[in-house]
């Protein structure tokens, strides 16, 4: 028993140890006492084996794959057939240009955010073969239904909710005064964050610094980006007093001026 054994192997009495490493020993008896039949006969059964497994593998995951797609229920909208979004491992950063303690700087890179970039004008016919729910029809073409992507909706939820605090800590008219709608921006951040429940385990060292830099599992943002740009319904936020279709028919330049941002220590 050579010195590496002894200690990989658990504590036994010498009697278990005899007994391991009997079973270790190769046979006595040479194997080429077997009969050319039996040996052939032995191959035979390990490939016959081995065949039927991977045949069970391949049709076992063939059909997982066939069933998690079918198991998406109706009205849950599939963005693969028209847009597959990369992920990306990427670094989330405590702080980055948007949260400056000089809010002169940080302000306007807030304020340029246009979450209106994420609403979309798709062909009817196409996404309803994809699951999409019935949504408002663009106004000038009924052909195609409107739908705003949900990160955007989550950018327009957090803009609001970081004006409405900042004039209540300046003592300022609210912008926008805080009502159900406020309430709707917590709880749909709420739902999501559980909803998408990530599980990085951010390390911390008791310094109000957990996790930062750390790599996350994220999705491609240019590619969603790029993908409202390419079907933009064409909509623009206005006052809530606008009628509906007065918001239609004002393309933005193509930017949705969302920065993904770069690591800063706190000024």
């Amino acid at each position: 028993m050579s010195e590496l054994q002894k200690r990989l192997l658990p504590e036994a009495d010498d009697e278990e140890q005899e007994f391991y490493y009997d079973s270790q020993r190769q046979p006595r008896h040479s194997c080429w006492s077997l009969s050319i039949w039996q040996a052939a006969g032995i191959l035979l059964s390990l490939l016959l084996t081995n065949l039927i497994t991977a045949s069970f593998f391949v049709v076992k995951f063939d059909r997982q794959s066939v069933e998690s797609d079918a198991a998406a229920p109706a009205g849950y909208g599939k963005l693969d057939p028209f847009v597959k979004l990369d992920t990306q491992y990427r670094p989330i950063h405590w702080n980055t240009e948007y949260s400056r303690n000089n809010r002169s700087e940080s302000d306007p890179l807030w304020d340029a955010i246009l979450p209106s970039h994420g609403f979309v004008a798709m062909d009817r016919t196409a996404i309803k073969a994809q699951g999409w729910p019935e949504s408002m029809y663009l106004p000038s073409d009924e052909g195609k239904g409107v739908y705003l992507l949900e990160a955007y909706h989550h950018i327009h939820c957090l803009r609001i909710l970081r004006k409405t605090f900042w004039e209540a800590v300046d003592g300022k008219p609210f912008t926008f005064h805080p009502n159900a709608h406020i309430d709707h921006c917590f709880d749909t951040l709420r739902q999501s964050v559980m909803c998408y429940a990530d599980a990085t385990p951010l390390y911390t060292f008791g310094d109000f610094t957990a996790g930062d830099g750390q790599l996350h599992k994220c999705k491609n943002w240019d590619q969603l980006h790029d993908f409202a740009t390419k079907n933009t319904a064409c909509y623009v936020d206005g006052s809530d007093d606008d009628l509906l279709k007065d918001h239609f028919g004002v393309c933005d330049d193509g930017n949705d001026y969302l920065k993904i941002g770069t690591g800063l220590s706190r000024d």
